[in-house]
């Protein structure tokens, strides 16, 4: 990665594209991992009281929507109602897309956000702006375990 000399807000939206959709030191970005995934390793699940990928995939969704209508509307959304909602009725490759799609708009949405509010997103201990920032963290850990129930299913890993 070429050195950059950003401000503050720079260097977040740096870190965001990277562990977003970009590459990075740690793991494959998280829409890389998912990137051409078949339904059926979507679905899988190493238990059945355990989350599988398009599970998670849902899950992340929800909180950057959550997230956004908080910073946005300085209204926090009951966390419990959506947190893990249930698949689509219909599990095919048309609802699977919508979903990335969903998520690839929302993770679009948090980086204007995160322009949109600038270098005080960085320095800010209010609540809302904590919890976006913080974002990022909870991004990256569902990535890991995305990166894991890839290899639970012998699936090559992301490069």
């Amino acid at each position: 990665m070429e050195a950059q000399n950003l401000s503050p807000i720079g260097s977040y939206i740096s870190d965001l594209d990277q562990f977003t959709s970009g590459k990075n030191f740690w793991q494959a970005s998280l829409l890389k991992q998912i990137e051409g995934l078949t339904v059926e390793q979507a679905l899988y699940k190493p238990a059945p009281d355990r989350h599988g990928i398009w599970q998670l995939v849902r899950h992340i969704a929800y909180w950057k929507f959550w997230a956004i209508t908080y910073v946005n509307e300085g209204t926090a959304l009951n966390a419990k109602e959506s947190n893990w909602a249930p698949l689509p009725e219909v599990q095919n490759e048309a609802s699977w897309q919508e979903d990335i799609s969903k998520l690839r708009e929302l993770s679009d949405k948090c980086r204007s956000t995160a322009e949109g509010i600038g270098n005080e997103l960085l320095s800010s201990t209010e609540e809302k702006l904590v919890f976006f920032r913080q974002l990022l963290f909870h991004d990256c850990y569902h990535t890991g375990q995305i990166g894991f129930l890839r290899a639970m299913q012998g699936i090559k890993p992301v490069e």
